[in-house]
């Protein structure tokens, strides 16, 4: 009977976990300063504006190169980017965590548009000499980088053991948190990244496969 309750009670959790939605994943909350609610930017004090609303009505953010003349610097532009880290899973063998999303991609000569996932996974009790990584995949392959062009999508997956037969990993891992990352950045070889280069994204889901 015990172990009945306890499957129940795994079963409930995965199941609570698929259906769990990154908060302002439409992006249509944002904050006094500029940037998306429950996401962080880099929006600064003499750079204003590089994260903006790309539509009041449907949601979205704007990320766009914009090249920032302040008397006391030099001119220079940043990369941009978003970023939400508060994510939590208890990540199976044999499941995914899935992000997907929706964006659009108008790059200005080579500049580079990306998605980038870091996870910082619980120690192992069971083994703790035996470390854990994430294995990401970004539409079946392991780079991050969008492709050029409207009306993409991208589904990024997230496992710590995707063959489910390492005996030295734990049956589930506890990702802490889950940290994914849009941004653009300058071309390999390339010394900054070009004023007018934009990235929309859409439609941030979080779910476990």
């Amino acid at each position: 009977m015990k172990k009945l309750l306890l499957c129940l009670t795994a079963i409930a959790f995965v199941v609570h976990a698929s259906a769990q939605i990154i908060p302002n994943g439409d992006f249509k909350k944002w904050d006094e300063y500029g940037c998306l609610q429950s996401w962080g930017c880099n929006n600064d004090a003499d750079c204003k504006g590089k994260v903006t609303k790309a539509d009041k009505i449907s949601g979205g953010a704007k990320l766009t190169v914009m090249h920032c003349v302040d008397p006391s610097k030099e001119d220079r532009s940043n990369n941009v980017n978003i970023s939400y880290d508060d994510l939590s899973a208890n990540i199976l063998k044999n499941k995914k965590v899935k992000i997907s999303f929706d964006y659009s991609y108008t790059p200005v000569g080579n500049d580079l548009a990306y998605v980038k996932i870091d996870v910082d996974f619980e120690e192992n009790a069971d083994n703790p000499q035996k470390s854990i990584s994430g294995m990401f995949e970004y539409n079946s392959n392991k780079e991050g980088y969008l492709k050029t062009g409207a009306g993409q999508h991208m589904d990024c997956y997230i496992n710590f053991d995707p063959q489910g037969k390492n005996y030295n990993c734990p049956d589930d891992a506890m990702a802490n948190s889950i940290r994914t990352t849009f941004g653009i950045m300058n071309a390999p070889g390339t010394n900054d990244v070009h004023k007018g280069t934009t990235l929309i994204i859409n439609h941030v889901k979080f779910t476990i496969k």
